[in-house]
């Protein structure tokens, strides 16, 4: 990886799910992704080819760093257009599946964080901070991921560290570029999104979360619904396990019965 003139590893462009360009919406800030899954740089670039999704950057359990969009592409990763249009979305491996509570190898959260610093240098963004130039996946929807990569998980805080590392060892060497001029918003729509998307991120990220945990989703497995300390029960999951427990006529342990 060429980190000063952000050259990857490797290309694996896609040839579909992406919009050429950003409508003249200037790079604002790094979306952090999680796989929920252990892909390689081309087993993403087959998933993508079959689902409407894609991101940016891929970095793979040994921490090579592959490319699927141009920065200069909307990828669409953040369940926004505004976002998309205004971000650059990274994807991380996971190292082992649901069993294994969805890990990260070291190699790929130095990699990535390695690369957040180099994207925030080239791009004027500052120093990385969560919430600030680097966000979570889950501040735009109902999903958990990066999930132990996010500012709140396992990984989140020594992640954005050595990612604040890579960016002080860069600047000693490289100037920081002027940040770059913010396209001027005419649409009032437009920035009547960006202002209640900037106020109520955080309040949102916490909703969807508990209501994705409370609610469940029955297309996706591990931590994505229900609660840990419950064997990824809801609570009318949980309710059903201690009633058939205790004999309750009906009631029934359906994560049991799976």
């Amino acid at each position: 990886m060429d980190w000063d003139n952000i050259e990857p590893d490797r290309y694996r462009l896609m040839n579909k799910n992406f919009t050429p360009g950003r409508a003249g919406h200037q790079i604002r800030y790094i979306v952090i992704h999680h796989n929920a899954g252990c892909l390689s740089i081309d087993q993403i670039w087959q998933v993508w080819q079959t689902r409407e999704a894609s991101a940016h950057y891929q970095v793979d359990v040994e921490g090579t760093i592959g490319q699927l969009v141009n920065d200069t592409d909307t990828a669409w990763h953040a369940a926004d257009l505004l976002r998309n249009q205004e971000s650059i979305g990274i994807e991380h491996a996971n190292s082992a599946g649901p069993d294994a509570d969805w890990p990260i190898s070291e190699a790929t959260r130095e990699s990535g964080a390695h690369l957040v610093a180099a994207l925030c240098r080239y791009y004027g963004l500052g120093r990385p901070a969560w919430g600030v130039n680097v966000r979570p996946h889950s501040e735009t929807g109902q999903t958990s991921c990066p999930y132990r990569l996010g500012p709140n998980g396992e990984y989140g805080n020594a992640y954005i560290t050595r990612a604040q590392y890579w960016y002080d060892q860069m600047g000693s060497a490289t100037p920081t570029p002027a940040p770059p001029k913010e396209t001027p918003v005419t649409d009032d729509q437009t920035a009547l999104l960006r202002q209640i998307r900037d106020n109520t991120a955080d309040c949102r990220a916490m909703l969807m979360a508990l209501s994705a945990q409370d609610m469940g989703d029955p297309g996706v497995t591990g931590p994505y619904g229900g609660w840990s300390q419950t064997g990824y029960r809801t609570r009318t999951d949980l309710l059903g396990a201690i009633g058939e427990a205790v004999g309750v006529p009906g009631a029934r342990d359906t994560k049991k019965e799976k």
